[in-house]
């Protein structure tokens, strides 16, 4: 491992990617959230708490596929079954996760302006979150280790 950079490891990126672009929608959704009304130091507890589970489940996500796929670096040679599989697996914490805090935990709550998905009893942001996200951080990750290979290539290393 001695001279490999941080840069290759599919982690790393992943977890970039997802802190960067999962803490922006967070802020952005926030208007469907009672806590719209908190202090500032509430919201960015909330901001950064519900940004990190979005991490683990990102990086969760990844290990599961990474796994049934037997190879870390799936997403460079992108199958179907792969990308859609990272969307879901990331899906099902993400409902669960709604669900538990929302209606059970009442860790956060949904103001009157937030679409719920009634069948499942979960607002429609965050879901539509795992729907949007995800792709783009395949999308960068995928860019970025893509251009690295082809540095690294003609560096002849």
């Amino acid at each position: 491992m001695k001279g490999y950079p941080f840069s290759r490891i599919p982690e790393i990126s992943l977890g970039f990617w997802s802190f960067f672009l999962n803490f922006f929608w967070e802020v952005v959704q926030t208007n469907f959230y009672t806590m719209k009304d908190s202090a500032f130091y509430t919201m960015l507890y909330g901001w950064l708490h519900r940004t990190l589970g979005d991490v683990m489940i990102t990086i969760g996500s990844f290990w599961i596929v990474s796994m049934m796929s037997h190879n870390r670096r799936w997403f460079l040679k992108l199958t179907r079954l792969n990308f859609i599989g990272f969307i879901m697996i990331g899906v099902i914490p993400t409902v669960i996760s709604e669900r538990v805090n929302v209606h059970i935990l009442k860790s956060w709550a949904y103001n009157k302006s937030m679409p719920i998905i009634p069948w499942l009893k979960v607002g429609l942001t965050p879901l539509l979150q795992w729907m949007v996200i995800p792709p783009a951080i395949v999308s960068l990750v995928r860019h970025h280790l893509l251009l690295d290979q082809k540095a690294t290539k003609r560096k002849g290393n």
